[in-house]
């Protein structure tokens, strides 16, 4: 023991190791200092609690509560508890260490856990004071970090709160045989810091109504497992208030979503599967199922990839560089699972927001990326080519020429024709037609359609008018004639305007007898 000593020599706090070939130097780091920059790696509010809720998960918990209080004789508080297997007093004691456990350990399958920080950073990123009970073979302890006393000693100073100190915490007595209870207090990051209750009331209303979306859709599917995933369900309530699952492929909605053959990528340190779905289109959606499934932006801003890690999710919304966006592709939504063993070449960051695909992962994805939105083009193509192909004398006619694509009124509509007709100059009408489509607004129509879809409405035809319209389109197909054939009065209730109205067959026959 003495030689060994011999070896370290002390100056200015700094620990030499005098016997390694060319000195080394032993620099532990400020605990104040590093504590107090860990603070700021990125958290969000709803990012942090996200993390909190992770540890329970990973402890089996089937029933999770989050709530707060500003009465509290120790100061505003928020509190999470779960019914999971809890901690023994030496077992929190390790996971109240920061790294208290290494990100390149085996994690198990279901372990949502990744570098053993995330519940210190989260709470250190919100909170100046965690505290952690725990109780399991009905033995209850509790560990604290204070960052005010961390800063004041400079030491890693982690206190082991008494009997009697517990007994006094809020939310404690609800703890059951076993479980956890971890508790933020000093919450200097609250929005709006203030001593008016009505103030901190009022921010705790803002950051749960933030929060509850991102816990809704991040374990959407532990909340409500989809099918494939085991059945369990997660309960999880904020201040008494259930949470219920948001989720974006729309599997157990009616009407639900086109799913895609499950696609398998094996790599030699686990399985990633991918599977696509296919929103159904907005015409088959009451407005609030759409509004559900934009999830709170528009269909075209979160179609893309959906990475989860354990059924939890981590990225969502984006192609991450194997795709763009565009509007023939919003419905499209793609799972991809993650197991925990490829963390590390997945880049799965401390918050478990962020990931980066490897190259061979990306080589491997991106055909199936693109068989599947060539899919999911589908509904609007087929909603295109069978318009086009149905009967009735459509008014707007798509040209495709040389590489570009251009929409004009058809100069052989019955319409136009008796139109030229009766003007009897038909390069004044053709000038018309042209300054009509050159200005057609192809960039607002474009971005109304893939905003609010369900927002347009073309201005209504009253029934004088519709008699009107039916009147002049009649005497431009068979002009003079007092009879109709029932082959062109099907052509002309077939045509879009009238397809719609139902009342045109009755107007149509008031206006010619209708034979054969």
């Amino acid at each position: 023991m003495q030689a060994s000593l011999a070896c370290y020599r002390q100056e200015k706090g700094i620990l030499w190791d005098m016997c390694m070939e060319g000195h080394h130097k032993i620099l532990r780091p400020s605990a104040a200092r590093l504590l107090e920059s860990m603070r700021d790696i990125g958290y969000s509010f709803e990012s942090a609690l996200a993390d909190i809720v992770d540890n329970s998960i990973s402890a089996g918990a089937s029933r999770i509560e989050i709530s707060n209080d500003i009465h509290h004789d120790s100061g505003p508080y928020l509190s999470v508890l779960d019914d999971g297997q809890g901690m023994s007093p030496d077992e929190l004691t390790q996971a109240m260490q920061h790294g208290s456990r290494s990100p390149r350990e085996v994690r198990a399958a279901n372990d949502l856990g990744r570098f053993g920080l995330g519940m210190k950073t989260a709470s250190f990123s919100q909170c100046r004071q965690l505290i952690v009970v725990s109780r399991k073979d009905g033995e209850l302890s509790a560990r604290c970090w204070d960052l005010d006393l961390v800063v004041n000693k400079d030491e890693w100073m982690l206190k082991l709160l008494s009997e009697d100190d517990i007994g006094r915490l809020p939310q404690v007595e609800r703890i059951g045989p076993s479980g956890t209870l971890v508790l933020w207090q000093k919450l200097d990051r609250l929005d709006a810091v203030s001593e008016h209750q009505d103030e901190v009331y009022t921010a705790f209303n803002q950051i749960f109504s933030v929060a509850r979306p991102h816990l809704a859709m991040t374990f959407h599917r532990f909340i409500a497992p989809p099918p494939g995933d085991p059945p369990q369900k997660l309960s999880m309530q904020i201040n008494g208030a259930g949470i219920d699952a948001v989720d974006p492929f729309a599997q157990l909605s009616s009407p639900n979503s086109d799913a895609h053959e499950i696609e398998i990528l094996r790599t030699g340190n686990g399985d990633i599967v991918v599977q696509g779905f296919t929103l159904p289109h907005h015409q088959r959606l009451s407005n609030a199922q759409l509004v559900a499934m934009e999830l709170g932006s528009s269909l075209i801003e979160t179609q893309g990839l959906y990475v989860y890690r354990a059924r939890r999710l981590i990225s969502g919304g984006s192609w991450l560089g194997m795709a763009r966006r565009a509007e023939l592709t919003k419905l499209l939504r793609v799972r991809v699972d993650v197991p925990t063993s490829l963390d590390s070449e997945w880049g799965i960051d401390v918050r478990k927001s962020r990931i980066r695909i490897p190259s061979a992962a990306r080589a491997r994805l991106r055909p199936l990326v693109e068989r599947m939105t060539e899919s999911a083009r589908r509904p609007y193509t087929y909603r295109g080519a069978r318009q086009a192909a149905a009967p009735g004398v459509p008014l707007w006619e798509r040209v495709k020429e040389r590489g570009t694509i251009r929409y004009q009124i058809r100069r052989d509509h019955p319409m136009i024709e008796a139109l030229q007709q009766a003007t009897g100059t038909r390069s004044n009408v053709d000038a018309i037609l042209l300054a009509i489509e050159a200005t057609l607004p192809l960039e607002s129509l474009f971005s109304d359609v893939a905003e609010a879809p369900k927002a347009i409405r073309q201005q209504d035809i009253d029934a004088d008018e519709l008699q009107q319209l039916l009147a002049s389109f009649v005497e431009a197909m068979v002009p003079g004639k007092d009879t109709l054939p029932v082959a062109v009065a099907e052509l002309i209730l077939a045509t879009p305007v009238f397809s719609t109205q139902p009342s045109a067959r009755a107007i149509l026959a008031g206006l010619r007898r209708i034979e054969g």
